[in-house]
């Protein structure tokens, strides 16, 4: 069975079934502007976008926090910053795949991986404003940027793991299985 893929023209909002696995250039025949893949394949390719995203910004963050503990705080600061932006584009990719879900489940875990990147999102700039406090020598404030980066890094825990794209797939085909 071929599979049917959405397009919404980015003008007028007028939708296009596309059957096959290609990713055609659309033209929408009322407005003469592109359309572009919605529903479940654009949240599923947002998603695994967002994942690439997420699991390099948790890279970043741990080498920061490694960074921090050898004293060398400029340096993680760097890190942290470049984490805080890869956190923020993951975010970005996720909320795509919240709006343009068809399916529940694939919003729901879309949302809570949403949440989680946010979460880290903020620790991260939170932690990029300690370790440049504590160059300048203001430790109380650099104090309470870690404190507030840590509520944060614990907020994140209460969304659980991200799942990967892969087991994604496989959550959304179990659930269109168990539907039929």
């Amino acid at each position: 069975m071929e599979q049917s893929q959405t397009y919404k023209c980015d003008g007028c909002g007028s939708e296009y079934r596309v059957l096959g696995e290609s990713q055609p250039k659309i033209v929408c025949r009322d407005c003469e502007r592109e359309a572009t893949l919605s529903g479940t394949a654009a949240a599923q390719r947002a998603y695994h976008v967002g994942y690439i995203r997420y699991r390099e910004a948790r890279r970043q963050l741990s080498d920061a926090l490694e960074t921090v503990e050898d004293g060398e705080m400029a340096l993680a600061r760097g890190g942290f910053d470049s984490a805080a932006a890869d956190f923020e584009e993951s975010v970005e990719e996720f909320t795509t795949a919240v709006r343009e879900a068809d399916d529940n489940g694939l919003a729901e875990l879309s949302e809570r991986a949403r949440k989680k990147a946010t979460c880290l999102w903020q620790a991260a700039e939170w932690l990029s404003g300690m370790t440049y406090a504590s160059e300048q020598g203001e430790s109380t404030q650099a104090s309470q940027y870690r404190h507030d980066a840590e509520n944060r890094l614990q907020a994140a825990t209460e969304y659980g793991t991200v799942s990967s794209p892969d087991e994604l797939l496989q959550d959304v085909d179990t659930e269109v299985r168990s539907d039929t």
